[in-house]
């Protein structure tokens, strides 16, 4: 596999289209060091965007929780979006919008620093491999909690989340598995490493956790929520 900073083609920084090779920040920048960085996570499918506008508005959202005002409107955003995957050529991929604080300030407080945007795009399959669609996955239980409400942004898409995810998944391909399960502060069944769960009832309606402690669409039309997934319990 190319690294992803040895690919080609362009990325859309601040604005601007960039080579991909062109598209740097300096090792001090408060987004790197503190973790004021928030993201989106956007398939693509036959060269469009999957709930393109959706998915700016909860990237609006997170970068508010954080305290980061986006330096763009939310169409500018989606059209930069649509711009950069038509640039790369993109019909089956992956894009990602970052938002981050920069080098002005190199401390906790950061509120002078220039919030910066970027968004690069590139051909992605599966998250998992196809075949695993027809064998299932293998999930162990994550030793990581989701945190609870009053001790992060949980609801925010910011990087900082994903740090016991990166730890879960590691352990998880460690020990032979998929991906790791991972349950929220109360023991409830919260989602996987880089994916909601959901499960299907003996009448064939969706079934999704009614743990508060995960990433989920505000947007109530995208959401089953005639079916509860009961407290997880056992090992």
């Amino acid at each position: 596999m190319i690294p992803y900073d040895k690919r080609s083609g362009k990325i859309w920084y601040n604005k601007e289209l960039v080579d991909w090779n062109d598209a740097k920040i300096h090792i001090l920048n408060h987004g790197l060091h503190y973790a004021s960085c928030v993201f989106e996570g956007e398939r693509v499918y036959d060269g469009s965007i999957f709930k393109l506008e959706e998915h700016t508005s909860r990237l609006f959202y997170s970068a508010d929780r954080m305290g980061m005002t986006i330096p763009y409107t939310e169409k500018e955003i989606n059209d930069a979006c649509n711009k950069i995957i038509t640039v790369q050529n993109v019909e089956n991929g992956y894009v990602r919008p970052t938002i981050w604080r920069g080098s002005e300030m190199m401390a906790i407080s950061a509120q002078q620093t220039k919030i910066h945007v970027a968004i690069a795009t590139w051909e992605w399959g599966s998250y998992f491999d196809p075949k695993l669609k027809i064998e299932g996955i293998r999930l162990n239980i994550s030793n990581w909690r989701r945190p609870a409400p009053n001790t992060i942004p949980w609801d925010t898409k910011a990087s900082g989340l994903y740090m016991i995810c990166t730890l879960s998944k590691h352990e998880a391909e460690k020990q032979g598995y998929t991906d790791s399960l991972m349950l929220d502060h109360e023991g409830n069944v919260a989602e996987a490493t880089g994916a909601n769960i959901f499960f299907k009832d003996k009448n064939g309606r969706i079934a999704y956790s009614n743990t508060r402690l995960f990433l989920r669409w505000n947007n109530k039309k995208n959401s089953y929520r005639d079916c509860k997934i009961k407290k997880y319990k056992g090992s």
